[in-house]
């Protein structure tokens, strides 16, 4: 837990602020979503998820080079999954659930329940993307899958937040379940 929060504080340290043309984005979306409060958006150089960091103070974490390969209406996609993760306050969540981890980290119950709250965890959220975005929501299975594609060129770095990708299995079942 010690090194997870240094690597995140590391991640966010090393990011830089997004541009004006990305937060005019993640106004409208936050707007779209519905969250007053202001969301910090910062650009990272490592290849890895977009993410939310932070409990008081939200960050979403994206890489710099999936920012310029999606598409505007991908990267709104993108922006509204990481603000329905805070929407929902699922970083309180996972930390509930590490906590719970660490505590009975002997138990296999509660590592099966970990797996299933993230999976259904990311299900809501999805759903609630595809609900916000409803007349545009035919290419968000293929962000899903392009942002994949850079994320799992390193998979430690990205699974180590409440991110878009986590798995290559979780994925495919997201994506089995949108369709």
């Amino acid at each position: 837990l010690v090194r997870r929060i240094c690597f995140v504080r590391g991640l966010i340290a090393r990011s830089r602020p997004a541009n004006d043309r990305l937060l005019e984005m993640l106004e409208e979306c936050r707007r779209r979503i519905g969250i007053r409060r202001t969301i910090e958006l910062r650009l990272s150089g490592n290849k890895l998820s977009p993410a939310v960091c932070g409990l008081f103070k939200p960050v979403i974490l994206m890489p710099a080079a999936l920012a310029e390969k999606l598409s505007r209406d991908e990267l709104k996609a993108v922006l509204i999954h990481e603000l329905a993760h805070i929407k929902r306050g699922d970083a309180w969540v996972n930390l509930l659930q590490t906590m719970l981890q660490i505590v009975y980290f002997y138990n296999p119950l509660v590592w099966i329940a970990n797996a299933m709250v993230r999976r259904v965890r990311e299900q809501a959220v999805d759903e609630m993307v595809l609900v916000t975005l409803r007349p545009e929501t035919e290419s968000y299975s293929n962000t899903l899958i392009d942002i994949a594609e850079t994320a799992f060129g390193r998979p430690n770095i990205s699974l180590r937040l409440i991110s878009v990708v986590e798995s290559k299995k979780a994925l495919e079942r997201r994506i089995n379940h949108m369709l």
